[in-house]
């Protein structure tokens, strides 16, 4: 199973000490509105089998691959050169077709580094030069890319010809669908083709005995948030540490009164995960514009007078408050990962708690990249973390 370079723990994080709200509200019936001391982070494992991750080369050709596959002019190439390459949705007019395949390395932070592999439309499954092993064999993600805005009847019989061949090769691929150019529809459009779309490809699927097959489908443009928060999913599942990263934002957020909370990849704002609660799609372009902002700033005057220095290091940090009572509040946590979340002003009263609470969230962070470290250089890992905070 190809995914991000993990590492086998049976303990992650120990010992690391949070200071919990004893009430939110700032009438609190509690004396003095006092704070306690909770238990530390519990201690979780990556799960079976995080040992064997491809990965641990970290070679151009043994890191994880997503492929992107669709019809010609589906919108494969404008994705990728907007998501990872900062181009200017409207400068994606002018991209020539792809007529070969392009091999894009992406190495922007400790956890998202792959490949993406970006297919042309006119590819031939049964042309004898096409080597469905080595596609496919090492592929972690297939995203195939559909025109939401043109007859997709082609692009179905194309994706179930994929997605098949696919499987057969490798059956640990996560299949997604990309419902795409949604910008130009109504909403109402937008349900109906997402709606119309998985049920045709589903049942094709399961006209052919293929149910242990799951597409995930998600509407994209790159006009809006909606391909960054699609690629945030796709990558999320290529990543093993996933749920212990989960479970140390749903600790956080619990014990600071935070309301959302996103572990971001500063450069491609692609978030590696949040906590447990539902992602409101207004809230992540929240986040994402203050990365912008806070990047925007600081290359204006973060860096020094001869240009040098770097406008995202470890002093960077945020706060904005919303006219509505809501507070965004970014810290970094590394020189390629930012926490961004969400809190009530009346919350923020209590702002050294929240940065107490951060700083012991930053260290069980920086003990994950630790351990996968280690893992990668074969070092032995210890049972359990040092001593407490």
């Amino acid at each position: 199973d190809h995914q991000f370079p993990g590492c086998d723990v049976s303990c992650m994080v120990s010992h690391v000490k949070l200071l919990e709200m004893s009430s939110f509200g700032a009438d609190s019936d509690h004396p003095n509105n006092s704070f306690s001391v909770v238990d530390s982070f519990p201690e979780y494992d990556y799960g079976p089998g995080e040992e064997d991750v491809v990965g641990a080369g970290i070679g151009s050709e043994d890191k994880p691959r997503i492929i992107l596959m669709g019809l010609r002019r589906s919108g494969k190439s404008s994705i990728q050169k907007v998501v990872f390459h900062k181009l200017s949705p409207n400068e994606t007019l002018f991209l020539e077709s792809t007529s070969k395949v392009i091999k894009d390395d992406i190495s922007n932070s400790s956890f998202v580094q792959f490949q993406i592999w970006d297919f042309p439309g006119q590819i031939d499954f049964f042309d004898p030069a096409f080597d469905s092993e080595y596609i496919f064999g090492g592929c972690g993600a297939l995203i195939f890319v559909i025109d939401a805005q043109d007859d997709y009847q082609e692009a179905l019989i194309r994706l179930h010809q994929t997605v098949t061949r696919a499987y057969q090769v490798n059956p640990n691929i996560k299949f997604e669908v990309f419902i795409h150019k949604v910008d130009g529809l109504s909403d109402d459009r937008k349900i109906e083709a997402q709606r119309d779309i998985h049920q045709r490809a589903t049942d094709e699927l399961s006209e052919a005995g293929l149910d242990g097959i799951h597409l995930s489908f998600y509407l994209t443009s790159i006009y809006d948030h909606s391909i960054f928060e699609a690629f945030s999913r796709v990558v999320q599942k290529l990543i093993p540490q996933l749920p212990t990263l989960e479970n140390l934002l749903n600790i956080l957020i619990s014990n600071s009164g935070i309301e959302k909370a996103f572990l971001f990849d500063v450069v491609s704002k692609i978030y590696i995960a949040t906590d447990s609660s539902p992602v409101d799609m207004q809230s992540y372009e929240l986040c994402c514009d203050m990365i912008d902002v806070v990047i925007d700033v600081s290359c204006i005057y973060g860096l020094k007078d001869d240009g040098k220095g770097c406008a995202y290091d470890q002093m960077s940090s945020s706060i904005i408050r919303l006219n509505n009572g809501t507070i965004l509040y970014l810290r970094e946590v590394n020189s390629f990962l930012a926490l961004v979340c969400l809190l009530r002003d009346e919350i923020f009263d209590r702002q050294g708690l929240i940065e107490y609470n951060f700083h012991c969230f930053r260290e069980a962070i920086q003990e994950v990249f630790d351990l996968r470290r280690k893992a990668l250089l074969g070092l032995p890992t210890s049972s359990s973390s040092g001593g407490g905070v």
